[in-house]
Formats: structure tokens, sequence, C-alpha cells
């Protein structure tokens, strides 16, 4: 599906054509927007009825060991290949990938256009979260003011920038149809509109620790100190914007970052 190295002789035509892309990315606006991002909620809310299982209160409250059916998830669009689920949110979605790193900008899950896109990973990314870093996109919706957040796909990521609510909850939740992974979040912080895998070989040693040195020390970010990151760290990145198109802030971006702690094989 896709190429798994990124050249460095393409590295400046990589982040020209892509900057357009995380211009966009994570922000949406529209008239009747209220009503769009609420009729798409209650749709993913009946898709979660269908296709998560939770566990018996009774043997398990732990989310690794919740059940996605992904046949019935590939019946509805073959490109699903994992889900991600945020406890004490509304993070609770199919993630997406296609050859075509646009596309889920501006459509949803069965295909169709939309204002609040899907959540996505982009194709040089494995399909299983093998890579030392994934990165992964969801939009933020703004009422049609742009002055309130509305809570869909990535929005609530935003609830990170807040030191108490960052260490209260910590954890990220993965699914893909061969495994369930965990993830311990270790940084929240604003970011510039670089496109990363431009700006970063994450399979070489010096721009690995580079990029970790710049989420965990970036001014004003909020950092887990005590969780430790090494060379050896699976890296889950999650990626929204800041602002809607033309208010101060739109052209930066909310990371959210979060180390693999444990994965269990369904």
């Amino acid at each position: 599906m896709k190429s798994r190295t990124l050249f460095r002789p393409f590295k400046a035509l990589m982040m020209g054509l892509m900057a357009c892309v995380l211009v966009l990315s994570g922000c949406s606006q529209g008239e009747s927007k209220e009503a769009e991002v609420s009729k798409v909620q209650e749709e993913y809310h009946q898709l979660q009825e269908s296709v998560v299982t939770e566990p018996d209160p009774a043997a398990s409250t732990d989310p690794m060991d919740r059940e996605i059916d992904f046949a019935k998830l590939k019946e509805i669009n073959p490109e699903v290949i994992g889900w991600i689920y945020v406890p004490n949110t509304e993070i609770n979605y199919p993630i997406l990938q296609s050859t075509d790193d646009e596309k889920y900008l501006t459509t949803d899950l069965n295909g169709q256009p939309s204002i609040t896109g899907a959540i996505y990973i982009e194709s040089f990314n494995a399909a299983d979260f093998s890579d030392p870093v994934t990165l992964m996109y969801g939009h933020t919706s703004f009422n049609t003011e742009g002055s309130e957040k509305l809570e869909t796909m990535f929005s609530e990521l935003h609830n990170y920038e807040d030191p108490d609510y960052f260490n209260a909850n910590p954890y990220i939740y993965i699914y893909t149809p061969e495994k369930t992974m965990k993830y311990q979040i270790f940084s929240a912080l604003t970011f510039d509109n670089r496109y990363i895998p431009g700006q970063y070989q994450f399979r070489l040693v010096e721009d690995f620790q580079n990029y970790l040195d710049e989420l965990r020390n970036t001014p004003g970010a909020n950092v887990n100190r005590d969780l430790e990151v090494t060379q050896d760290s699976k890296i889950l990145t999650l990626s929204t914007c800041i602002a809607p198109a033309g208010q101060p802030g739109s052209d930066q971006r909310l990371l959210v970052n979060a180390t693999e702690v444990e994965e269990r094989a369904r």
C-alpha cells in the first residue's frame, strides 16, 4: 500500500505538497454546521452500538478487552484499518487509510462528502502501527461563528491542553484486526504547520530523538516526565487544528503524543 521510506532528495517537495494538507487538516467550517455535526455523531453512536462489544463488567472493565467487528466495518469501507478509543471523550471511531492522503479530510466512513471527514493515517505509515511514529489526523469542528468547538472527531483532544485533564486521562486505545494496543500520553503541545514526516525520518536515530525532544521540550507543553520514552518506543501522534481558517492560530496544530505500553494479539 505504501512506500515505507521518505527519501531526503524529495523532502522539500513533500513539504511543499503537503503544506496545504496540514493547513486544512483538522479544520472545518460551514453553514448549518451544528446540525450536520450532530447528525454525524448520531450516526457514529449507532455504528458503535453495532460494531463495538464492551466486556462484561462482572469480568472486566479493561478497554483492552473490547471487541471490534472489523468484518462488518470492512463491508462498509474496505479502507478501515483500525479503531481508536480515548476514554472520557467522544473519540471512539474507525481509522481509515487510503492511497490518497487527502481523501479523508473531506470524506466520511461511507465514502460521502463530509465537513467532518474521518480519522485517518497517511499511506506512508504501516497499517499495523509497527512504525516508530504513527501520525493520525482528525478534524476539530467549530460552530458557525468559529467561537466554540463541537464534540466530534478530534475536537476533544483540546481537553489535553488543561494540565489537570492531561494528568487524569492518560490512555489511548488502538484496535486492529490483529491486535489491541494501549498507549500512554506523554505530551500535548502546540506545533507549527510543518509536515512532520517531511521534517523527520523516524528510522534515523538522530531524527527520532530530535522529534521526541521537540515533543517534550517545547515551551508550554504538558509533559509527563515520569514516563520513559526511548529509541525503542512506538509513538502515536494525534494531530488536529487549533483554530478555524483565517483566525489566530489557524496555522498551528495541537499534537497529543503517546507511547505504546501494552499490546495483545486478538
